[in-house]
Order: C-alpha cells, then sequence, then structure tokens
C-alpha cells in the first residue's frame, strides 16, 4: 500500500491486505472506555455537523516473507477501535460482516501480541457474525465455551470486551434510524493517513500530498517517520515505533481542552529541542528566534531517539511526581508542564529540571524537589527576568554539567563549586543558603531551615528574595546565622505585614526612623510611593526597617502604637518643638511631613486612608486648605497620581484639627510632657 491518505474503506478493503498485523513486540491494546468515548463523540459531532473528523497516522511495514500482512507499529490503538466499532455496527444493523472486516476465515486486525488474545479475537468476531440478535453485556461474552478462564488476566482481551460493550451500548442511545447513515459515514468519509515505513521516499510525497490539498503534517508525525525511516532492521522500527506510539498516548491521556495529543507532544519535542540547542553551540538569538517565532522542529537537531527516551521519562517523572505537581499548582497553574504557551521564564523553570533527571541514574524525589526549589526561587528573581534568553541556555548548561558529574548521588548544595562566572544563577544570596543548608545552625536543622527560608521567600514581598534579613544575621567569615535574631525579625515581620490595614501605621512609624520612600513618576512634582515594600528591602534604606523590626522583636502589632509614640516625642524634643510657634516656622517637605503625621495620630487618623502615596505639589494652591507653616506646600495623599489637584489634599482633609489651635496645643503639650 502506497503512502497516503485513505478513508477507512480504502485502507481495510485494499486488494493486497489480508491482514494488518499487531506483532508480538506491541503493547496491549490499553484504551479505556473514556478513550472510546471521546473517539465516538468525534464522529458523531462530525456526522451530525457535516465536518468530518481526521483520524491521524497510521504506520506499518509490508514484509516479504508474509505477503499481503502489513504490520502496524503505530496506530494499534485507533485501528483497533474502529475495528470494534464496525463490528458493532454491522452486529446492531444484523448485516452478514463483510469482507473488509473478515475474509477467507481470517479478520482483518490480527493480535500476534500473544497467541491468546489471537484466539479469542477471532472467536469472538465469529461469535457475534453468526449470534446477531443478542442483548450483549459481558456475562453472556464469558459464559461461552471458547472463553477460557485465563483470558481474565489477558489485558487487550479485558479491554476489548469492555470497549466493546462500550460501543454497542453507545449505538444503542444513537437510534436505529441513523446507523446506516452513520455507518456509510465512518466507512467513506472518515480519513486516517497510512505511512509506509519502508519508503522514506514515499514520506516526501505524502508531505507534498497533504500540503496541496490545505493539510499540513504535525510535526510530530512528520518527526516519526524520518526517524523510523533512518532504523536498518525491523526489530528497530518494531520496537521504537512502539515506543513513541506509548509517547503520544501519553499526551492523549494528557490532552485536556486539546482534542488530541498533537499540541502536547509537539511542546514535548519543541523542550526537548531548546535543551539540545541549549547544551550545543547555538546562539541566544537562535534559540530565542525558535521559542518566540514558533518554528518549526528541526529534525537536523533533535538528538537521537534513545536521548528522546531519556528526556520522555524525565518528563513523564516530573509530571506524574505528586509533590512537583501540587508545587506547580500551587505557585503557577494546574498542569503546568503540559502549558503550549509556555513563555521563556516557564521554559526557565521546566528546561533545567527536565536536564537534570534525564541523566539521572537514580530518582532521589527529596533531592529533585530541592532542585526543583532552587530553580524556581532563583525565576523570580529581577535580574533573571532582564536577560532572559542568556540565563535561560546558562542554567540548562549548569543543571547538564552537574547532572553528568553526580548522577547517582546528587545535592542542590554541591552547586556551590560551580558558581564561578554564573553570579546572575548563583548570586550571594543563594551561594548563602546553600551553605547554610549543608551546614546548618546549632539550633536548627537542614529540613527545618529549609522549610523557614522557603516561608520568607514566599512572602509576596519578599518573592524570592531575602538577602534583606539574611545579611543582618549571617557572618560570612565562619558561614554562621544568628539563627535566634534571624527568626525573631522574620515573626516581627509577619506581625507588622499581617494585612494591608497595617501598613499606615508601619509608614508613621517608619517615617521617624528615616526617609523610606521610593519616588515615582512623574517628576516634575515630588510622588512618593510610601509602601514599595518590595523596593525597599533591596535598597540601602531598608536598614530603617529592619530597625523597626528589632523593635518589634516579640511583640503584638499594638506595639507599633508605643513606638510610633515614642518616636514622635523623641523628634519633638530633638528639633527643640516647644509651642506652635516653633512648629510653624519649620521648614522643608519632610520636615512639615512628619509635624503633620504627628498631629494626625493624636487625632483623626487620617493619613494613608486615601492611597499609599504622598506627593507635593505646588502648581495649584488652595485658598481654603488649612495654612499650618510659614513655607507654603500642597501635600497630597493619593493612590497613584495627582491629577487635577483636588481629591487627596492633605490640608483640607486635615482642616478641622489643623484650624483648631486650641487642640494643637494640646497635643503638643501631650507629646513633651
Amino acid at each position: 500500500m502506497k503512502t497516503g491518505r485513505y478513508s477507512i474503506l480504502d485502507i481495510l478493503d485494499f486488494q493486497n491486505l489480508e491482514q494488518f498485523v499487531i506483532p508480538e513486540i506491541q503493547r496491549d491494546y490499553v484504551w479505556s472506555k473514556s478513550d472510546v468515548n471521546d473517539l465516538l463523540d468525534s464522529i458523531k459531532d462530525g456526522f451530525e455537523n457535516e465536518d468530518v473528523p481526521y483520524l491521524g497516522f497510521i504506520y506499518a511495514y509490508n514484509d516479504k516473507d508474509y505477503v499481503y500482512k502489513y504490520f502496524l507499529i503505530d496506530g494499534q490503538q485507533r485501528i483497533t477501535t474502529i475495528f470494534l466499532l464496525l463490528v458493532a455496527l454491522y452486529y446492531k444493523l444484523m448485516k452478514d460482516f463483510p469482507e473488509h472486516l473478515i475474509k477467507n476465515e481470517k479478520l482483518k486486525i490480527d493480535y500476534k501480541v500473544r497467541q491468546a488474545t489471537h484466539d479469542f479475537l477471532k472467536d469472538f468476531v465469529f461469535f457475534l457474525n453468526s449470534n446477531k440478535g443478542l442483548t450483549l453485556n459481558s456475562k453472556i461474552i464469558n459464559k461461552q465455551t471458547w472463553y477460557h478462564t485465563n483470558y481474565q488476566n489477558d489485558l487487550t482481551i479485558i479491554n476489548i470486551i469492555n470497549n466493546f460493550i462500550e460501543i454497542y451500548n453507545w449505538l444503542t442511545k444513537l437510534g436505529d434510524n441513523n446507523l446506516n447513515d452513520f455507518l456509510k459515514f465512518i466507512e467513506d468519509d472518515i480519513q486516517l493517513s497510512y505511512f509506509d515505513i519502508d519508503n522514506g521516499r514515499q514520506g516526501e510525497e505524502l508531505y507534498i500530498y497533504m500540503n496541496s490539498r490545505g493539510r499540513h503534517l504535525v510535526e510530530n508525525e512528520t518527526l516519526k517517520a524520518k526517524f523510523l525511516s533512518k532504523l536498518n532492521s525491523t526489530e528497530d522500527k518494531e520496537s521504537w515505533g512502539k515506543k513513541w506510539e506509548i509517547w503520544q498516548d501519553f499526551f492523549w491521556v494528557n490532552r485536556f481542552n486539546n482534542p488530541d495529543s498533537d499540541n502536547g507532544f509537539n511542546e514535548f519535542l519543541r523542550i526537548v529541542q531548546i535543551i539540545s540547542m541549549s547544551t550545543g553551540k547555538f546562539s541566544a538569538n537562535q534559540i530565542n528566534q525558535f521559542i518566540t517565532s514558533n518554528e518549526i522542529i528541526d529534525f537536523q537537531i533533535l538528538p537521537e531517539l534513545n536521548a528522546i527516551e531519556k528526556y520522555f521519562n524525565a518528563y513523564k517523572y516530573l509530571v506524574e511526581n505528586s509533590k512537583i505537581s501540587e508545587f506547580y499548582k500551587n505557585y503557577e497553574s494546574k498542569n503546568y508542564f503540559f502549558r503550549t504557551d509556555k513563555r521563556q521564564i516557564d521554559y526557565f523553570r521546566i528546561l533545567p529540571l527536565i536536564t537534570f533527571v534525564s541523566l539521572l541514574t537514580q530518582y532521589d524525589e527529596k533531592n529533585i524537589l530541592r532542585f526543583n526549589r532552587l530553580i524556581y526561587n532563583i525565576s523570580r528573581k529581577s535580574n533573571v527576568g532582564k536577560d532572559i534568553r542568556t540565563q535561560l541556555i546558562a542554567v540548562i548548561k549548569l543543571f547538564s554539567e552537574y547532572a553528568k558529574e553526580h548522577k547517582e548521588i546528587y545535592d542542590v548544595c554541591d552547586l556551590v563549586s560551580y558558581s564561578k562566572s554564573r553570579t546572575v544563577l548563583l548570586d550571594d544570596e543563594e551561594i548563602i543558603k546553600l551553605n547554610l543548608f549543608k551546614n546548618p545552625p546549632s539550633k536548627t536543622n537542614r529540613e527545618k531551615l529549609e522549610l523557614l527560608f522557603w516561608e520568607i521567600e514566599d512572602h509576596n514581598i519578599f518573592n524570592g528574595e531575602i538577602l534583606f534579613l539574611l545579611i543582618e544575621y549571617y557572618k560570612e567569615e565562619n558561614n554562621t546565622l544568628d539563627y535566634a535574631g534571624f527568626t525573631k525579625s522574620w515573626q516581627a515581620f509577619k506581625v507588622l505585614f499581617n494585612k494591608k490595614d497595617n501598613y499606615k501605621n508601619i509608614s508613621k512609624a517608619l517615617i521617624y526612623y528615616g526617609n523610606t520612600w521610593s519616588q515615582q513618576t512623574p517628576y516634575y512634582y515630588n510622588n512618593y510611593n510610601c509602601h514599595d515594600w518590595n523596593w525597599l528591602i533591596g535598597d540601602v534604606k531598608g536598614k530603617y526597617l529592619m530597625q523597626l523590626l528589632k523593635d518589634m522583636h516579640e511583640k503584638d502589632f499594638d506595639y507599633i502604637k508605643t513606638i510610633i509614640e515614642s518616636k514622635i516625642k523623641h523628634h519633638f524634643k530633638k528639633n527643640n518643638y516647644q509651642n506652635l510657634e516653633n512648629i510653624k516656622q519649620t521648614t522643608g517637605f519632610l520636615n512639615q511631613f512628619k509635624i503633620l503625621v504627628a498631629f494626625d495620630f493624636y487625632s483623626d487618623n487620617k493619613i494613608w486612608n486615601f492611597g499609599s502615596y504622598i506627593a507635593e505639589d505646588n502648581r495649584y494652591l488652595w485658598k481654603d486648605d488649612a495654612k499650618l507653616f510659614q513655607e507654603t506646600r500642597v501635600f497630597y495623599n493619593i493612590d497613584r497620581y495627582v491629577r487635577d489637584g483636588y481629591n487627596g489634599r492633605l490640608l483640607s482633609f486635615m482642616k478641622i484639627i489643623l484650624k483648631n489651635e486650641k487642640k494643637l496645643k494640646d497635643i503638643i503639650n501631650q507629646i513633651i510632657e
């Protein structure tokens, strides 16, 4: 049979086809009822909507020693299910089975996986052809004289019976009036593509043939044909054909909302090519072009089949590992590995792990999870995102280099010795953490320290970078950590940043430690984000937050009010604010603002109720606003921008207290007493 696209009837009724043989080397018929129902429903949709489904490829070869027999390499699950569907249809219609199902006492599909499977299928189909009209179920089949008890342990036989009964019941629901038309639709309209694995030239002809009819070959179909055509022995073709089908079935089972396995399988092959390019001599631009332009997978770049098998086994291990699946479900999305719309940062997280696991000879779940945690945390760092093209290659090479030297026994802490020239991936913070994991402080152990660091990394403010805390308590000269101080500061941090409602009191306290604000656009007026905590912990101004944390050691949140009160008193004493007249002489934006915060704290507590930004914009002067200072400024508390100047005016919403001099004097006396 020539390579090409055929209807079901054209394939089964081909004059030189006596049988499609499922050879011994092939696996069992493993399709479940859900797989069968998916196929039936897609055919039914096509039948009802005049949208003919295409069932993909089957691969086979014709052995000259077995004339007219074609040995299936791939497509066994689909062709068996179609065969059972046709048998069920002719049985329901009470028609004799035609020669494209049985010819010269031979079935068109012959299972040689085991002799028992061959015997059962033949007896079963002949029984159906001779006993039309029975209402079938598994009990009736099991009672037949030709049914042997050892069949109960044969996976293929079990699935043939279960799936045939499922098809039979499904057809009953379809209704007898439609069965003849449905049968004709299946035999005449539905198509498969046949590929003769012995003829590589025909593969090129098929490619031209498909393109001329507006259908491009799916990448994995083309690649499979090319790979199998390169193999010399029949045994190798059968063996690798079987493995390729296992891979396809894996992505069929995990296809989710896709109609078939192609998107998932193609994405896996794309991953393999990116890894191959990254460990080869390709530039970052070439790899980026391949990723971002969705270019066709290049057969010349892909590794040999045995290497693809290693990547598949690694991929399968990772997606089937419940802890890794749960990790990505919690941190990113369900079925994260199977996404077909991956960004470069997704490849950064997944590919080095696949590379690493593919090279291992032993799987140590705990240590693999540690590598996974490391790579995920690195992916959150801003320096990686800024240069993702280069760092993607670097991290794949790092994990490949390490795994080649540590295939059996491995520990993420060993990566410290691989940090040279990889300072973006393995920066000072990661080196400190790895060294501490290897030699944890005396008051803890590695597992507890890991959980502690991971908890901090996962806080939305830290977002993977905890150097702010580490650097305060770590002593590099002897690789020690003041564990008690570190944990107290972390507990204080959790108390302070437990909820956003706490932010305004945190800001009121911090203003008296030092300026912790981040200036933001636009720059034609002073605009500051006072709650940019992620920026603050990475800036030198973070030292003021650290001072606050230490003052909050082993305290509950209400203690911050005591701190604010103490800081205000100290500020007034330091600046000799003895009366209202002294205060009115205050100059400078920040100094004036500290006065406003003090008055607000002892009265209405309105500042930071209107947003996280404090701005000074003197383009607008408002006559009805309170005038406290001789040096006039217009203060705003806003959510982001001043805009038209109406909203968020501090001197407006503090008007009542600021115009009440008696109240202000009482507050001053309360502060300085």
